[in-house]
């Protein structure tokens, strides 16, 4: 199966990580690790000059399911805000949070999601860098990275579209590393990734990985309720019908991504200034 990804600013949708290293776009999760340098910079310096957004400047759209007020005071928050995708190669479900929801152009009802577990990826070290895995040698060692996850109190999920790993993990900017793979062009973007566990077999040493960027799918939605990866193929269903190109390169897909990405700039600043005030930097 091809790895589909959606062309529209460069954000990944349904990656398989056992297939290929994505390429992950610019959107930082929102409250996993604190902001770029540059950001940080740029943030303290606004702190410090104690410059003020405009009083009649809109604040960002939350996600889905939370209401604010022109303040940005919570009003109300839904206590339904997951979707289960079913990935159609092997049946497994991806358990996601719904982070926007719209409707295309064409009428279609679409969500921005996000997975509920951590996407993980296995790389093999060469000695001097890192390499892909191949399908059949990431079957044999899985059950060695469960043990390895097992020991930092993870679990080993075996879900669709990608593995991912379930339990408490937290990191910082300085935690984060460029690299690239065997197989990668050297004047390719480096990958961006932080190091979760890395374990041994059969004298192979291994790393798990987190990709520092989230995984982010463009769902639609059947008249069943039912969701759909759009991709780059066409799907025609009983219940639905949509060309997955047009789709992704759709307004309302641009306008969701513009709104995650202006509420995830909001959260930054916000955490920027408080640790500002609390003289943290």
């Amino acid at each position: 199966m091809a790895v589909p990804t959606l062309k529209l600013r460069c954000f990944p949708t349904a990656l398989r990580f056992h297939s290929n290293l994505p390429s992950f776009s610019t959107l930082r999760p929102l409250l996993c690790h604190a902001a770029t340098t540059a950001n940080r910079n740029n943030k303290r310096s606004k702190s410090n000059n104690n410059t003020a957004p405009p009083p009649s400047s809109p604040l960002p759209k939350p996600p889905a399911g939370f209401v604010v007020d022109q303040r940005g005071k919570l009003v109300s928050a839904s206590k339904h805000r997951l979707a289960t995708l079913v990935d159609p190669a092997n049946n497994l479900p991806l358990e996601c949070v719904v982070r926007r929801e719209f409707t295309s152009s064409q009428g279609h009802q679409c969500m921005l999601l996000c997975p509920v577990d951590l996407p993980i990826q296995i790389l093999r070290s060469t000695g001097v860098g890192w390499s892909d895995v191949g399908d059949a040698e990431l079957e044999s060692i899985m059950p060695a990275a469960a043990y390895a996850l097992a020991k930092i109190r993870m679990y080993l999920v075996y879900s669709g579209y990608c593995y991912t790993a379930r339990g408490g993990f937290c990191y910082s900017e300085e935690n984060i590393f460029d690299f690239h793979a065997d197989g990668k062009e050297a004047d390719d973007s480096p990958t961006e990734g932080v190091e979760i566990t890395h374990f041994s077999q059969e004298g192979e040493h291994y790393m798990i990985y987190t990709p520092s960027d989230p995984l982010l799918f463009v769902a639609v939605k059947d008249q069943n309720g039912m969701l759909q990866i759009a991709d780059d193929g066409d799907y025609d269903g009983a219940n639905v019908n949509f060309c997955g190109q047009e789709l992704l390169e759709d307004p309302a897909v641009s306008s969701a991504i513009d709104e995650e990405t202006e509420f995830n700039t909001l959260v930054e600043e916000e955490a920027a200034l408080l640790d500002s005030l609390l003289g943290k930097r």
